[in-house]
C-alpha cells in the first residue's frame, strides 16, 4: 500500500471498551480497500493522535488475514462516445452537399 490515500469514515467512541473505532478507506490504484480499525484511547484524546493511530492500525489490518475488510476494484474509464450522425436520407443529402461545396 505504498501509494495510497487514507480516509477515516464515521469515527465513533465505544465507551464499553474505551476505544475509538472507524472504517479506514485506502484509495489505491487497484481500487478502494476498507479496513476496520480501533484505538485504545480516552474520550478526550488528541484527535490527530487518534487519527494517526487508526490509520496505523488499519495498515496493520491489511496484512492480517482474519481482519474485517472489503475491497472495491477500480472501474475502467468510461469510453468516450462520439455524437452519432443521424442516419436519415436528409443527413445523407446534407453530407453530399457539403462535399460538393468543398470541391
Amino acid at each position: 500500500m505504498a501509494q495510497s490515500h487514507a480516509q477515516i469514515g464515521n469515527l465513533t467512541y465505544n465507551a464499553a471498551t474505551a476505544q475509538h473505532e472507524a472504517l479506514v478507506t485506502f484509495h489505491t490504484a487497484g481500487g478502494r480497500v476498507r479496513v476496520a480499525a480501533s484505538v485504545d484511547a480516552p474520550l478526550d484524546a488528541d484527535p490527530e493522535v487518534v487519527r494517526r493511530q487508526l490509520i496505523s492500525d488499519a495498515m496493520l489490518g491489511c496484512r492480517e488475514p482474519d481482519r474485517l475488510r472489503s475491497r472495491l476494484k477500480a472501474s475502467p474509464p468510461e469510453p468516450v462516445l462520439r455524437a452519432a450522425r443521424p442516419s436519415t436520407s436528409l443527413a445523407g443529402a446534407m453530407d453530399w452537399l457539403r462535399r460538393l461545396h468543398a470541391a
